[in-house]
């Protein structure tokens, strides 16, 4: 099993959004295309606050959930968190990644999946244990990140590895095993997957594939077995 396997047998489900608002929404709406199968818009009083526009999701016709318009506009371009930061439990757009799990997005910029990935991340430092795999494409996004992977292994127990497709020629990160020379399968992907320490509930894993005008195609997914096949991928790319 490749990541570009992994990537190709995706099946996202039939999703619809209806926004409610008081006046269109089109910048919105042009995201949503990129990853539902249909949206429409309701247009909601225009004394009706801003705050109390939302957008409605139904799978295969039924009811999942409504969220505050909020959510997803602040996704369009979310705020960053280092994994530890209580900041989280306030994010608006966490309520967007919980309800779009497995929706494959045909137009995710870096900062969108940075927000991801940190979400996963923040799930695995307060878990404090499991196995954390984490493909950076090359060493110079490693690098990058590398204060924030040594202090989630300097203060959790979780076992962390880390692949790149080119070569480390930097120190080591204390409490993280680094995989090189992954080649063009961990260059072309921006991929993690956490465990859970075998709690489902806790699972969670994401997998992007680059595109030639620098944005990305991929989904994010609590679904255990998806999230095992990321883990099987990125050892064998390790090897």
């Amino acid at each position: 099993m490749t990541l570009s396997t992994c990537f190709t047998r995706l099946e996202p489900p039939t999703r619809t959004v209806t926004i409610y608002a008081p006046q269109p929404q089109p910048d919105i709406v042009d995201w949503f295309q990129t990853g539902v199968d249909a949206v429409d818009y309701r247009s909601l009083p225009d004394e009706t606050a801003a705050s109390q526009s939302f957008f409605s999701i139904h799978e295969d016709e039924t009811f999942v959930a409504a969220v505050s318009l909020d959510a997803a506009r602040e996704f369009l371009e979310p705020p960053i968190y280092e994994p530890w930061t209580d900041a989280f439990d306030d994010a608006a757009y966490r309520r967007l990644i919980d309800v779009f799990e497995s929706t494959v997005w045909r137009s995710l910029e870096r900062r969108q999946l940075l927000a991801v990935s940190r979400e996963i991340e923040n799930r695995a430092w307060r878990a404090g244990s499991g196995t954390l795999r984490v493909g950076f494409q090359q060493a110079t996004a490693l690098e990058a990140m590398a204060p924030v992977y040594a202090r989630l292994a300097a203060e959790t127990a979780l076992d962390i590895h880390v692949y790149i497709a080119d070569d480390w020629n930097r120190p080591s990160i204390p409490g993280v095993t680094i995989h090189t020379n992954g080649g063009d399968e961990i260059g072309s992907f921006w991929v993690l997957a956490f465990d859970g320490d075998g709690d489902p509930l806790r699972t969670s894993g994401l997998i992007a594939r680059e595109r030639a005008d620098s944005g990305f195609d991929g989904l994010w997914t609590d679904e255990t077995q998806l999230v095992a096949r990321l883990e099987r991928a990125l050892r064998a790319a390790g090897e």
